[in-house]
């Protein structure tokens, strides 16, 4: 607990020296945040494909507004850590952080955070050009799944940060760790709602995929803001949180002891 208040305490501090780190290097945060614009390539697939009739209930006016909230929650929810993490394991670069007086994630967790002024100075002109194109996406969401959507999304972004953190420690134990998230993400933009709305697949196949950890670090918020989704939605995300976080505590105290044993 005392270290969580010294965290907490210097948090501010530590997110003003990430965000000047990111203003830095200001031309590869850009690339990172325009990889995760997917979304609208997936918007251009399912319009062509809704132009001859609806798909399920979805015509193009439903894809459009979709995918625009797609794009928005992936970009909030978005991290990197995953590669930072396996790389600096890999290469022995943890060994001089792990000599700070606070646990390295915090800095990559504060870092993740300061991106996001980053990331709207991007998804805010797409979103608007999105606007320009098909005013009809625009709609106002009642007084609920506002207030649902806040927690959800924030839930979104712990989930997906601890689900990368868990396989970038792969790394203590493997050499080529990114190919089980290669798999993972394979199977996440197909089950958390990525690449097409989870709506589209037969209703069995939907209500099992949405009880696992992919739809809460995306599909969930989605959902929840377009009024497809409720508050018990967001406390499935609050399990997977509880279960992520115990399973990266796990992984990282095991892990650092392999990665001292090995004189890294």
């Amino acid at each position: 607990m005392e270290g969580l208040g010294r965290a907490f305490t210097a948090f501010p501090a530590i997110q003003r020296v990430a965000f000047a780190g990111l203003v830095a290097y200001r031309a590869e945060m850009i690339i990172w945040v325009l990889s995760a614009t997917l979304p609208l390539v997936m918007l251009a697939l399912w319009n062509a494909a809704a132009a001859g009739g609806p798909v399920g209930d979805y015509g193009q006016v439903e894809f459009a507004r979709y995918f625009t909230v797609n794009l928005v929650v992936r970009q909030i929810t978005g991290a990197w850590i995953v590669w930072e993490l396996n790389w600096a394991i890999r290469k022995g670069e943890l060994s001089p952080r792990l000599l700070r007086p606070m646990n390295p994630l915090v800095f990559n967790f504060a870092e993740t955070m300061a991106a996001l002024p980053f990331r709207s100075m991007v998804v805010v002109p797409l979103v608007a050009a999105l606007l320009l194109w098909r005013p009809e996406i625009a709609f106002r969401p009642g007084v609920p799944a506002l207030l649902a959507f806040v927690p959800s999304v924030a839930l979104a972004f712990a989930c997906a940060w601890l689900t990368q953190a868990i396989f970038g420690m792969f790394a203590f134990w493997f050499e080529q760790s990114m190919g089980f998230w290669t798999a993972y993400f394979a199977l996440w933009s197909l089950c958390g709602g990525y690449f097409v709305p989870l709506d589209l697949f037969p209703e069995g196949f939907v209500g099992a995929v949405k009880l696992l950890p992919f739809y809460a670090t995306l599909g969930a918020p989605i959902d929840v803001l377009l009024g497809r989704a409720g508050i018990e939605t967001v406390g499935l995300q609050v399990a997977w949180l509880l279960a992520l976080a115990a399973l990266a505590r796990l992984c990282w105290s095991r892990g650092i002891r392999r990665y001292g044993a090995v004189g890294a």
